[in-house]
């Protein structure tokens, strides 16, 4: 009970926010197919056509969308409701892993304080306190049960932990490794690996993970290696592990948005985060075979959960997410735990300090979620070539009408995004013509608009945009030939139509078979509207 309400006390600050303004919107807030009928939850499991996968997060989680449109159908798609409901999973979550440790260790100090470092972790705030972590809640939720089965001595655990594994993977894929998790469970409390549940298990998830492949091919969403080759990959993620683990001891460097620069070359730090992997491996191992399986099962438990995302064997667009550390933050725990009983008094004093710091630093992150501007000023703060972080910062200022705080945000993302043709510098271009546009500084927009058509020749709202702005200035012979250009390239772009046809009077001039031109003759007297 107490640990419940220091994790409600923890996350309260979140509970008001409403949809941070990276994915929410799309994805659950304006979701067409999450308010829809009971033909629209049959798309959401059998549907795996790409515009529904693309509609749906470009991925197969059909517990994770089912969830989503009970919850739309029972009280509307309220952000503080769905705020609510997340952090109840989580507390289930939370209950199942902790009832799991308490199961699995013979020591209840150690399970009970590996559990509270597990339950107040920061890393885990990401995932509780945005709706569009609703799928890794979710997934803890099924993974913790599944632990829980799979530790008594049931016979039920032979059918009911392979389904809870299934679930586990229809909620997020990379829950498949909860296999593995199983097998470290058993390391842990002394007992025989169980073979058939583990054969068992690893079929019902590995048959979700062939979907979700066919899915991810689909839509594009696994993607080339970074750099182009598997050695590229290697350097790249090298010092992302040696980050991950610097997360897990020194929460204030977590993130919502990461830099990750691709390497061609191995790093300093690579190369130490490839070998603190192979040393601590090796030193479990050694320590296992002489009946101390910890060692071991903490290298488990912190590294077979990131290996999907490692982009070694399915290349991601995310180089790298906090959230990805949902599970691997059970390492740790399970450590400070051992380490305050094995020190008795000055330990458990030492694991109480560090769970009081946690639980403070998680309540500080918690109230960062509630609010986009929040967020991701602090993702801009702790990024330096990121163009997403002061790009949704805009974004998100520029709703509340902070209309010069944005414009500086823009700013900086073009700052960092430089000569890279990035989608987040492309939408900043546009936003910050606007605003520079709505200050009646047309120059600048022009000038800013003019550079973006360097980088985007192929973009309709740039060409639209300069097309206003040039009209606006007074020339309007060269406004109305970017709009006529504009029509022509992009002829079923019904806003570049409708800004024709409200400038101009008049649809654009379509040719006739044979070239002739039906239109009227354009009225080349005519004036820009104000």
């Amino acid at each position: 009970m107490l640990l419940g309400v220091v994790v409600l006390l923890v996350y309260l600050p979140s509970l008001s926010g409403g949809f941070l303004n990276l994915d929410d919107p799309w994805l659950i807030q304006h979701n067409a197919l999450l308010v829809g009928d009971g033909h629209a939850l049959a798309r959401i499991w059998t549907d795996l056509s790409r515009g529904t996968r693309l509609a749906l997060g470009a991925e197969y989680l059909p517990l994770r969308d089912t969830n989503l449109w009970l919850e739309a159908h029972l009280w509307g798609l309220l952000p503080q409701a769905l705020r609510a409901s997340q952090l109840a999973l989580y507390l289930g979550a939370v209950f199942l892993v902790r009832a799991a440790l308490h199961r699995t260790l013979a020591d209840r100090r150690v399970a009970e304080v590996a559990a509270w470092v597990f339950a107040l972790h920061p890393v885990h705030v990401e995932s509780v306190a945005w709706l569009a972590g609703r799928k890794d809640v979710l997934a803890l939720l099924f993974v913790g049960a599944a632990l829980f089965v799979h530790a008594g001595r049931s016979r039920q655990r032979l059918w009911l932990v392979p389904l809870l594994c299934v679930c586990a993977a229809l909620s997020k894929a990379m829950a498949v490794v909860t296999v593995a998790l199983l097998f470290a469970q058993d390391l842990l409390a002394g007992r025989r690996p169980a073979w058939v549940v583990y054969a068992l298990s690893l079929a019902g998830a590995a048959s979700v993970l062939a979907i979700d492949l066919h899915v991810g091919h689909q839509v594009g969403m696994v993607q080339k290696p970074p750099g182009g080759t598997w050695l590229t990959t290697l350097m790249t993620m090298g010092p992302v592990w040696l980050r991950y683990l610097a997360e897990l001891a020194w929460p204030p460097l977590l993130s919502l948005v990461h830099d990750v620069p691709v390497l061609a070359a191995f790093t300093a730090a690579g190369v130490v985060g490839y070998l603190l992997l192979a040393a601590w491996l090796g030193v479990g191992l050694w320590l296992w075979r002489r009946r101390r399986p910890l060692g071991l099962v903490t290298f488990l438990w912190f590294f077979v959960p990131l290996l999907p995302v490692s982009q070694v064997l399915f290349p991601l667009q995310n180089l790298m997410a906090d959230r990805y550390l949902l599970l691997s933050v059970m390492a740790p725990a399970l450590a400070l735990g051992a380490l305050a009983v094995r020190f008795h008094r000055p330990g458990m004093l030492t694991a109480m300090a560090c769970i009081a710091g946690l639980a403070l630093f998680s309540a500080q992150r918690a109230s960062l979620f509630a609010f986009s501007e929040y967020v991701f000023a602090d993702a801009t703060a702790k990024t330096r070539t990121s163009t997403l972080a002061p790009y949704q910062l805009a974004m998100a200022l520029n709703e509340w009408h902070q209309r010069e705080k944005a414009k500086k945000a823009f700013e900086e993302a073009l700052r960092r995004a430089g000569d890279r043709p990035t989608e987040a510098a492309r939408r900043s271009t546009n936003n910050l013509a606007l605003i520079l546009a709505h200050q009646h500084r047309l120059g600048e927009a022009e000038r800013l608009l003019r550079r973006g058509r360097q980088l985007w020749p192929d973009d309709p709202e740039i060409l639209g945009n300069l097309a206003e702005i040039v009209a606006r200035r007074g020339r309007e012979s060269e406004g109305r030939r970017l709009y006529e250009e504009l029509v022509r390239r992009f002829p079923d772009d019904a806003a570049a139509v409708r800004s024709y046809t409200h400038r101009y009077g008049h649809p654009p001039r379509q040719p006739a078979p044979g070239g002739v031109n039906t239109a009227a003759p354009a009225n080349t007297t005519e004036r820009p509207k104000p």
